[in-house]
């Protein structure tokens, strides 16, 4: 009789990103996002977006040539495990814009929730290696460029 993996093997699995995480698939249904920000979460190339569309033969509740870039759109965010760390370690940044923080935080503590195995491992790049990789890193990243970092 074969016996399920316990959580400590799936925590360690997934911390080492080994390649059977690429199987384990979520779906997060974003509603009322701001246009901009899907934009930000579109840019991840592993995931696959479906955001609503704006064309004005596709919709009739505003005129998309006018439309703000905060109207709100709905999408569906699709993505494997080892996707959702990389997206958490860009996405959880300080540089990376509150609102669009906000909603991976959001989407991280689902999968939290849901999935407890993957607790401590989502975290912004420089919170999980020490290092930072941003052209222009906030005041943490440039300390630890430094290696001046004092763990605030």
């Amino acid at each position: 009789m074969k016996t399920a993996p316990d959580m400590a093997w799936k925590h360690a699995i997934l911390r080492a990103r080994h390649s059977p995480i690429r199987t384990l698939q979520f779906a997060f249904y974003i509603e009322g996002v701001p246009y901009w920000v899907s934009t930000h979460l579109a840019r991840h190339v592993h995931a696959q977006p479906f955001i609503r569309s704006q064309r004005n033969d596709r919709q009739d509740e505003y005129d998309r040539n006018a439309a703000r870039q905060d109207a709100p759109v709905n999408m569906i965010w699709y993505m494997n495990a080892e996707e959702l760390m990389t997206i958490a370690e860009k996405r959880l940044c300080k540089l990376a814009a509150k609102e669009t923080r906000t909603v991976v935080k959001l989407m991280c503590g689902l999968v939290i929730y849901k999935c407890p195995e993957f607790k401590g491992l989502f975290a912004a790049h420089c919170a999980k290696y020490g290092d930072c990789d941003e052209m222009k890193p906030c005041e943490t990243g440039r300390r630890l460029q430094c290696g001046n970092d004092t763990g605030d």
